[in-house]
């Protein structure tokens, strides 16, 4: 007797996508609030920075769920595609778009994309790959001095100069501000989000549908809700790289 296989099974894979995809778009949500913090100045987006690498354990936690969500979120979308594909008869040639809409005809493009940009992203803003010199990028904050001094903290001693905070902690405003000041960054991170924006239409739908939440009425509600979602998701995440390249956002105050 074969053993049972839940990834041969329709119903729980589409499950397991609703379940990690509901998680990445609060993520989404969240990440996006943090970013347009960048508008109220280099103090308050490098204390929500500070913030966020302080939470020590905490952060390593919801880096775990994410990426296993993320996996998850990928195998299942696979599989579908897979089963979809193997349910089909084989003389099975014309493609019917009835009731289809782009967005779910491109999900699977469009998936792909974000996987590959996620993927730079974390290379160009969280582990520094493409830029190292982002990881040097530092602030003095906190009670300032009047005279230079040296001062120990956590012990490590380091030169203060006359009217600098007293502590250290990354500049993570000039890190995005100088990344947004190249246009072809720019065009990446419009074009990522764009994706994002497209995928999330049809994936928000899905979701709701796999979990029993539909019908004649409230399905239009859920498909003008996560038109708002996608579409404000992407006009939210593109308005800092778009600031900063064609208005000019703290490019003066970091002396670019």
């Amino acid at each position: 007797m074969s053993k049972f296989n839940p990834f041969n099974s329709t119903i729980f894979n589409k499950v397991i996508m609703a379940i990690t995809g509901g998680i990445l778009v609060l993520f989404l949500l969240g990440h996006m609030m943090g970013n347009l913090l960048i508008f109220l100045g280099r103090d308050v987006f490098n204390s929500y920075a500070h913030f966020l690498q302080s939470t020590g354990e905490l952060l390593w936690i919801i880096r775990i769920v994410l990426l296993t969500s993320v996996i998850l979120h990928v195998i299942t979308a696979l599989r579908l595609k897979f089963l979809n594909n193997a349910s089909k008869p084989e003389n099975y040639k014309i493609k019917s778009y009835v009731k289809s809409t782009l967005y779910s005809r491109t999900m699977i493009y469009t998936g792909i994309m974000i996987f590959l940009l996620v993927t730079y992203h974390l290379l160009h803003y969280t582990i520094y790959v493409t830029n190292p010199e982002f990881s040097e990028f530092h602030e003095q904050y906190g009670p300032k001095i009047n005279t230079e001094a040296v001062v120990e903290t956590n012990g490590v001693e380091m030169t203060v100069n006359a009217g600098e905070g007293i502590f250290n902690r990354h500049d993570a405003y000039k890190m995005v501000i100088t990344g947004f000041s190249q246009p072809l960054i720019v065009v990446v991170y419009v074009l990522f989000v764009f994706f994002v924006g497209m995928h999330l239409i049809h994936a928000i739908q899905s979701m709701f549908q796999t979990l029993g939440v539909n019908g004649p009425r409230i399905t239009p509600i859920l498909i003008n809700c996560s038109k708002i979602l996608g579409w404000g998701l992407f006009l939210g995440f593109s308005s800092v790289p778009l600031s900063v390249l064609i208005f000019g956002l703290g490019k003066g105050v970091i002396g670019l």
